[in-house]
């Protein structure tokens, strides 16, 4: 245990988790797709309080981790560690179900060295918000001296820290029932050092507002932030887009909003990001999530697109009615959905629908056909498929415990590509198949084809990208796109606890094969792409473009070349089938 006193410097590392695959190593690559907004969030509270001197103790640097495509840097911890008067604050913000185990893990090993330890995010958060008490293994690391944040810390993250200085860091901080007032909060930093790891250097994410109306039942984000909509100031946001662009350049955002659709402060928003582009020249491009209701909302359609919009994620979740008052979505009207996508792709918008399977009413022929109906009648230009998960934090989770229903303990499953629970009509090997075999489906050449034909020139290379993006995680690395990024890499020494570290001779039996079929995999698709791109050509500007541009825009992250290409979706992802939005 540390002394407990005020130190006299206070180094911090906020650090966003990784999850474990299903040997036990943690999942990283070479590039990442997705940057966490969480740990924007949590830059920006912490440079804030640092600005304003607001904190007794010096600050050393504020370091941002994100492990998705980093390791955590041992050296300056434990050199941290040595320097008399110092103290180490390891905070895993963010933290999903699925990569809790990780957080584990982690928070267990750097506290058995010293350092303060706090584990915060929609896990903890969820299973708080929703269950009479904390469960056994929350309640354990406690006892060991692992702190928990709970909830949003926009407005007592100040104090943490503070309590850290002093020493007297506490067992829990209970912040559930809170709704920080967002107009006044700091807005999200882009770090551009950490973008360096990302495909895209000059991408941004910003959330304008937090919280959903409507009562979806495998949704967690309205039970940890809430069902009444929480906005920024309209100004903050345009401000922070523009010192972004000063600094960096950045031009292309994704707001993380759970649904900007409902998000008062739009038309504000809007006419502000209009007057960024006219008056100012910083061509912002944005992608944003909607509800199915959106495309009835006057002017809101027109606005986005003038405002930048150029793609929008859209909780489409099934086409099956049954399913969807399973869920209780009752707001979506599987009769509007093809009216709902023809309206975006008039002004030019691309459209990505979030698709679930699992829904107690579906079943192998059922979903197929609905499948089959998604792309023959809807004709969205992506999809990102889940299987029905009850995340700690929904009202699904919530019923299945308490009515005694069998689920699977290991959180790290819980990541909307694993069966955690039996499904009534299909077994876990058929819920399973059924779920890979949409996304083979959905992105093979014949759909994609003409999708490709029919846009415009500008949204050619964005859908390519996502294409290859999409393809890339679901067929050569095996795993959800939304949790995945180029080229995994492996350490032999890190693997999960409880499973030995394997020697040299046997670890690279396994993974010299497995680097060949990535790479195999991947000369498959690129040729595959080479000829979707190839068949779909169309436009002047088009011709001017060259194969060899549109990989080193890919590959070599020189985003600033030829389309000067966007990024698609960005989140480390939170509660997947909640769209895609994050907490702090």
């Amino acid at each position: 245990m540390l002394p407990q006193d005020r130190a006299t410097k206070l180094e911090i590392f906020l650090v966003r988790v990784t999850k474990y695959d299903d040997d036990g190593y943690p999942v990283r690559h070479w590039r990442g797709v997705l940057p966490t907004n969480s740990l924007a969030c949590m830059h920006a509270l912490t440079a804030e309080i640092l600005e304003q001197n607001l904190l007794a103790p010096t600050v050393g640097e504020v370091h941002l981790v994100d492990e998705t495509v980093q390791s955590i840097p041992e050296g300056p911890i434990r050199r941290a560690l040595r320097n008399p008067g110092t103290r180490v604050l390891i905070a895993l913000v963010g933290v999903q179900t699925n990569q809790f185990p990780r957080a584990i893990d982690l928070a267990r090993r750097y506290r058995e060295i010293g350092c303060d330890v706090m584990i915060g995010g929609f896990h903890v958060s969820g299973l708080a918000a929703m269950l009479p008490s904390l469960p056994d293994d929350l309640v354990q690391l406690r006892n060991e001296g692992i702190s928990l944040a709970l909830g949003e810390v926009e407005e007592t993250w100040q104090a943490i820290l503070s309590d850290v200085a002093r020493g007297q860091i506490q067992p829990i901080y209970d912040n559930s029932a809170a709704r920080p007032n967002l107009a006044r909060a700091a807005v999200p930093i882009l770090d551009s050092s950490l973008m360096k790891r990302f495909v895209y250097r000059h991408f941004g994410t910003i959330e304008t507002s937090r919280g959903c109306p409507f009562a979806c039942s495998f949704c967690t984000i309205i039970n940890v932030q809430g069902r009444t909509m929480r906005h920024r100031d309209p100004s903050h946001i345009v401000a922070a887009i523009r010192d972004n662009h000063r600094r960096t350049g950045t031009e292309h955002y994704f707001f993380t909003d759970d649904n900007m659709s409902r998000t008062k402060t739009w038309p504000d928003l809007f006419d502000a990001l209009i007057d960024l582009r006219e008056r100012e020249g910083i061509a912002i491009r944005f992608l944003m999530q909607v509800d199915t209701l959106s495309h009835r909302i006057p002017d809101f359609i027109e606005k986005a697109r003038a405002a930048g919009c150029f793609q929008v994620f859209i909780g489409m979740e099934t086409l099956n009615p049954e399913s969807l008052a399973d869920g209780n979505k009752r707001q979506n009207r599987v009769e509007d959905y093809a009216d709902l996508v023809a309206a975006w792709h008039r002004a030019g918008i691309l459209t990505h629908v979030g698709y679930i399977i699992g829904f107690p009413h579906d079943d192998v022929v059922s979903v197929r056909g609905d499948l089959k109906a998604l792309q023959e009648v809807i004709r969205p230009d992506l999809a990102a498929f889940f299987m029905l998960t009850p995340l700690p934090g929904s009202a699904d989770h919530l019923k299945m415990w308490q009515d005694g229903t069998e689920l699977e303990q290991d959180w790290n499953l819980y990541d909307t590509f694993h069966p955690v629970v039996d499904h009534p009509r299909m077994s876990r090997d058929e819920w399973f198949g059924l779920y890979r075999e949409a996304w083979s489906t959905f992105y093979a050449p014949d759909y994609l084809r003409p999708r490709l034909s029919e846009v415009t020139s500008d949204q050619h290379t964005t859908l390519l990208q996502m294409y290859l993006w999409y393809k890339a995680a679901s067929g050569v690395e095996i795993a959800h796109p939304m949790m995945s990024g180029f080229f995994r890499t492996k350490a032999r020494r890190e693997r999960r606890t409880g499973m030995p570290i394997e020697t040299v001779a046997n670890f690279w039996r396994h993974r010299l094969p497995e680097i060949g079929r990535t790479c195999i995999g991947y000369a498959s698709l690129v040729a595959e792409l080479k000829g979707l791109w190839t068949d779909t050509v169309g436009g002047s500007d088009i011709r001017r473009r060259t194969w060899t541009d549109f990989l080193r825009v890919m590959f070599w992250n020189e985003s600033r070349s030829v389309d000067r290409p966007s990024q698609a979706i960005a989140s480390d992802g939170t509660p997947p089938h909640d769209a895609l939005s994050e907490a702090s």
